[in-house]
């Protein structure tokens, strides 16, 4: 069965830019080995995770990260079965450029939002994801 979690996350204290860089380019690379389809958009304080695929590896997949090292909290928000996916693939959209591009890792900003935020998305999923960024603050967030 297909399945879609929706989930926030936030690193350890201590975690540098970098690291978080090497840490989206890492879950890249996994979630397309693992079959993985959606989108994560880090901002400053926090990264919002919708996941989609086998209800079996998207669990395995979060409590992985729950144990990782580099995070230190991963909450919850939603879990549902889903009929087909909503995301045709897995990447990652930063408030930040990364210094060097990579595969899927994106920067984000308010030009570019609808981009990462398919319009299919369920009005519930698109509520909660625009709740919890500031859109009109990013591109401010991305020049500190």
């Amino acid at each position: 069965m297909l399945s879609q979690m929706i989930y926030t996350s936030t690193s350890a204290p201590g975690v540098s830019l970098a690291d978080k860089v090497k840490i989206a380019s890492y879950s890249v690379a996994i979630c397309n080995q693992m079959g993985l389809t959606g989108r994560v958009l880090v901002v400053p304080e926090m990264a919002i995770n919708v996941l989609e695929g086998p209800e079996v590896i998207i669990t395995r997949y979060v409590e992985a990260i729950r144990k990782d090292a580099l995070i230190d909290l991963v909450i919850l928000h939603h879990s549902q079965l889903i009929d087909s996916r909503e995301f045709d693939d897995y990447s990652v959209w930063m408030t930040y450029k990364p210094d060097v591009p990579m595969a899927h890792v994106y920067q984000l900003t308010a030009d570019n939002f609808q981009d990462a935020v398919p319009k299919t998305l369920p009005l519930k999923t698109r509520l909660f994801i625009e709740a919890s960024i500031d859109i009109k603050g990013i591109d401010a967030s991305t020049k500190s």
